[in-house]
């Protein structure tokens, strides 16, 4: 190695310039692996479009759900009143019938 201030030699110089070469190989050769790895905006835009689909059919079938789900319980809701109706209004005729026939003395 030369001293500090005395120029470099050749072969110095060389030497120099390969580790320069090799270093920007492994570089340029590590930047095109992540290049590699990279997502076009074509490819990111189509993934995208397909997210917001099936996030879209998904609220769909959520919103259906959700009607269905209202629409069972109003059945339910009708279904018990028909019940109690079917039940007590025997009981109210029966109570009836009781209340005339005593009011008449038939009984």
């Amino acid at each position: 190695m030369t001293a500090p201030n005395q120029d470099p030699t050749p072969w110095e110089l060389m030497r120099a310039m390969q580790q320069l070469r090799d270093d920007l190989r492994a570089d340029l050769a590590a930047l095109g692996t992540r290049l590699e790895q990279m997502v076009t905006k074509d490819v990111y835009a189509a993934d995208q479009r397909a997210a917001a689909q099936r996030m879209a059919s998904l609220e769909d079938d959520l919103r259906d759900v959700q009607q269905q789900r209202e629409s069972e319980k109003l059945e339910a809701r009708t279904n018990r009143r028909l019940a109690v109706s079917a039940l007590v209004a025997p009981i109210v005729v029966a109570v009836t019938v009781a209340v005339v026939l005593a009011a008449l003395g038939l009984s």
